[in-house]
């Protein structure tokens, strides 16, 4: 059915009444007795089979405390350089040594020959990124780092849900890294999950998080708020009369005023220390937000692969055009 509104592809937010409701009932509760932090660590735990899993701060928190359980300071850590920057700062505050492979020219993932060529008596770990919802090739990085005996980890940050050859990605590699930040299919505002088959792994990482503050309800609530204002741009009434025409003349005749805010990175830097924002505990409301989405991740995401194939069929010809790897059997989620 052709759309009465814009058809521009927006950056949805995945939020429903909850995504609202539970900061304000966290502003206002003393305690939560849910225990949904440790129902979403299970339910992950069952859906995803694997043995173990534990929340984070926030995904680029979740890879910094897993490297200074998986590395020792000096090594290196062989990973994509389309990657956000607080992804190298992880590893650099962890005390590891980046060291960048090229990705495939007709893709966002990270060459595999060209990563197993920089692995050396040094290398600690091999990072991939499964990025836009797209398999970086997991298995075959998993074998790669089996031959060299280095960890693999698998940041899934944008890819929670896909899938490869059976397997949800995150669960291949050695660990795997899960995002529910403010953009991501899975939405609790913030937060993260790490998993893995060695329980022990986990149960190390764990024990540092004990430590952490929880997320203050206020701080929980003004990001929700931003949310609000971000799904009303969005709402397609809105966003093609109105913010559509204003990015569009923006971009156009370089008001950086107004495209600066769309680039998440513009004040990124590089960081001396992990910044304490990055260091609290999830909640239980943001823990109840994320299970209320597992049961509609599958469900979302073969939308989404039907609106693909939608691009992959008008743009078939069009060979001057790089386009993503097109797949319907869950290894490309395209988010």
């Amino acid at each position: 059915m052709e759309s009465r509104w814009s058809p521009h592809p927006r950056y949805r937010l995945y939020t429903r009444r909850a995504s609202y409701t539970l900061p304000v009932r966290q502003l206002f509760s003393i305690r939560s007795q849910s225990q949904a932090v440790l129902r979403l660590e299970e339910e992950i735990c069952r859906r995803f089979q694997v043995a173990a899993a534990t929340c984070v701060p926030m995904a680029r928190t979740g890879l910094w405390l897993a490297l200074l359980e998986m590395i020792r300071p000096g090594q290196t850590v062989v990973m994509s350089p389309l990657t956000i920057i607080d992804v190298v700062n992880m590893v650099l505050l962890a005390g590891g040594i980046p060291v960048f492979a090229d990705i495939r020219k007709t893709s966002c993932v990270m060459d595999p020959a060209k990563a197993e060529s920089l692995i050396d008596g040094r290398t600690g770990a091999v990072l991939i990124t499964h990025l836009h919802g797209e398999t970086a090739g997991a298995f075959v990085f998993r074998e790669i780092c089996r031959r060299h005996s280095v960890f693999l980890i698998e940041d899934t940050a944008q890819a929670f849900g896909a899938s490869e050859n059976g397997r949800r990605l995150g669960t291949i590699g050695d660990l795997g890294i899960y995002s529910f930040g403010f953009y991501k299919n899975v939405n609790a505002w913030r937060g993260g999950m790490v998993v893995s088959q060695d329980p022990d792994l986990i149960g190390r990482i764990r024990s540092r998080i004990d430590s952490l503050r929880q997320l203050p309800g206020r701080d929980l609530l003004g990001i929700a708020l931003g949310g609000m204002l971000t799904d009303v741009a969005t709402w397609p009434p809105i966003f093609s009369r109105l913010v559509y025409p204003l990015l569009r003349y923006s971009h156009i005749n370089g008001i950086r005023a107004v495209i600066r805010h769309l680039d998440p990175e513009h004040r990124a830097t590089r960081l001396n220390s992990v910044p304490a924002e990055y260091l609290y505990r999830m909640t239980e409301a943001q823990a109840q937000m994320a299970l209320a989405q597992m049961e509609s991740v599958d469900a979302a995401s073969q939308a989404r692969i039907g609106n693909a194939a939608l691009y992959e069929k008008g743009l078939h010809e069009t060979d001057h055009i790089v386009k993503p790897r097109w797949s319907s059997d869950g290894s490309n989620t395209y988010t």
